[in-house]
C-alpha cells in the first residue's frame, strides 16, 4: 500500500470506529513534528489515570495500519494503563521499496521522536518502550538500540530478512516475538538477529506464537499483546503501581 493509502486507511479506521473510544480509553488523532516533518499519529490515553503506568510507541508494518494493529496498541491503554502512541512513520519519508540509509534514518528518527512525545506527555522516561511489527519491528529495535530515550524494545515478526541491523550502541532489554509459522521472515533470519544482538551483549528474550503466520489472526495478535505486556511489566516493574 502506498503512503496515501496508508494515511487514508488510518483515518478511515478511526472514523469507522475500529480505533474509536473503548471503555476507559481516550482516542485522539494528532500530528507531531519529527525533524521538520509533520507526522500523523493516533494516541490512546487511559482515562481517569493521573500518570500512565508506562509509555508505548507502536510502529506499523509496511502494508498498512490495519484494525488488528490499532486494536493491539489500544489494548495497552485499556488493560495496562499505558499511554500509547502510533505514528505513521512513513510521513517522515515515503517507502520507495529500496530503503536507502537516509530513509531508514528518517524512520528511526521518527521512532525516537515518538518516544520523546510520550515523555513530554508525562510518562516516566524509565518506562518507555518501542514496539513494531514486521518492517516496524526493525525500526523499533534498531532505533532504540542506536540511541534515543526509550528503555526497551519489542520486535514482532522480526528477523534479518526484514533489514540488516546496525551494531548496537546501547544494551537495553529486547523481546523478539516470532510467528512460529512465519512465511515471510524465515526462522533462520530470526535466529541470526537474536544471535547478533546477544553477541553484542544485548539482553534478548525469545518468544513465539504457535501456529501464527506472518499475517497474524486476531487470536495471534491477542497473544502478541500478552507477551509484550508481560515483558514490559517485568522489565519496568509495573506490578502494584498506584492508579
Amino acid at each position: 500500500m502506498r503512503r496515501r493509502g496508508l494515511l487514508v486507511g488510518a483515518a478511515g479506521l478511526l472514523a469507522s470506529g475500529a480505533a474509536a473510544q473503548a471503555p476507559g480509553v481516550i482516542t485522539s488523532q494528532l500530528r507531531f513534528d519529527s525533524r521538520g516533518r509533520s507526522i500523523r499519529a493516533v494516541a490512546f490515553r487511559p482515562e481517569s489515570v493521573t500518570t500512565p503506568a508506562a509509555g508505548l510507541v507502536y510502529l506499523h508494518g509496511s502494508g498498512s495500519i490495519g484494525r488488528q494493529q490499532l486494536r493491539f496498541a489500544r489494548t495497552f491503554a485499556e488493560q495496562q494503563r499505558m499511554l500509547v502512541f502510533v505514528p505513521v512513520y512513513t510521513d517522515a519519508g515515503p517507502d520507495d521499496g529500496v530503503r536507502r540509509a537516509p530513509l531508514m534514518n528518517a524512520w528511526r528518527d521518527c521512532a525516537d521522536d515518538a518516544a520523546d512525545w510520550l515523555i513530554a506527555e508525562g510518562v516516566d522516561p524509565r518506562r518507555v518502550a518501542v514496539t513494531g511489527y514486521s518492517l516496524g519491528s526493525y525500526i523499533a529495535v534498531d532505533s532504540v538500540l542506536g540511541g534515543g530515550h526509550a528503555t526497551a524494545a519489542v520486535g514482532i515478526a522480526a528477523g534479518w530478512d526484514v533489514y540488516p541491523p546496525r551494531p548496537p550502541r546501547r544494551r537495553i532489554p529486547v523481546l523478539i516475538v516470532r510467528a512460529a509459522s512465519d512465511d515471510h521472515v524465515s526462522p533462520s533470519s530470526t535466529d541470526r538477529l537474536i544471535r547478533f544482538l546477544r553477541d553484542a551483549d544485548v539482553p534478548v528474550r525469545d518468544s513465539r506464537i504457535p501456529d501464527a503466520e506472518h499475517l497474524m489472526s486476531d487470536p495471534h495478535w491477542v497473544e502478541a499483546q500478552r507477551l509484550t505486556a508481560d515483558f514490559m511489566t517485568d522489565v519496568f516493574d509495573l506490578t502494584d503501581l498506584p492508579a
